[in-house]
């Protein structure tokens, strides 16, 4: 199937519904808490990084606005990846989990979605979900990623698409 020259994408609103289908949201819970104290509130146990014997890395992003679009994407098929803002809003794209038997094989990039993560808010990403970098909105931020040790090394198939790029509407 051929991809069309261009591929735009809206930005959706990051709901648990909406992002299920790609893996998990870390907000504050609407549960109650499991514990509090003067000026704290603990919600322990939300979601869990499941994976294999390896310890997680955790690394740093630093993203500055730049054009909203994206050429590239990549997944991991025995890692988790959770993404948490630190900052302010960006925005994930991530494309379904297809073709788990053939690692290196990206769906449409039409079926690929983008979503606002606020400050306050994380996604864990499931194994075999195609994803990159967030991208900054109106400001520069950072991003603390999570991963399993050697992840990119060991567990990662990158696909580029420069010659069809998905263009992101705001």
């Amino acid at each position: 199937m051929n991809e069309p020259a261009t591929t735009t994408l809206p930005v959706e609103e990051l709901t648990a519904a909406a992002f299920a289908r790609y893996g998990k949201v870390i907000e504050m819970p609407t549960r109650d808490t499991d514990a509090t104290g003067p000026g704290w509130k603990w919600w322990g146990e939300n979601a869990f990084l499941e994976g294999d014997a390896r310890p997680y890395g955790i690394g740093y992003l630093d993203l500055e606005p730049a054009e909203l679009r994206f050429d590239w994407a990549e997944r991991h098929m025995r890692s988790m990846e959770m993404l948490i803002p630190a900052g302010g809003d960006c925005l994930v794209y991530v494309g379904p989990p297809d073709y788990l038997d053939e690692p290196a094989r990206m769906p449409p990039l039409a079926s690929f979605e983008v979503f606002r993560v606020r400050q306050g808010q994380g996604v864990l990403l499931e194994p075999g979900v195609w994803h990159g970098a967030p991208l900054a909105l109106d400001e520069r931020l950072n991003v603390i990623v999570l991963l399993h040790r050697n992840t990119g090394q060991e567990d990662t198939a990158v696909m580029r698409f420069e010659e069809t790029p998905v263009i992101i509407e705001r």
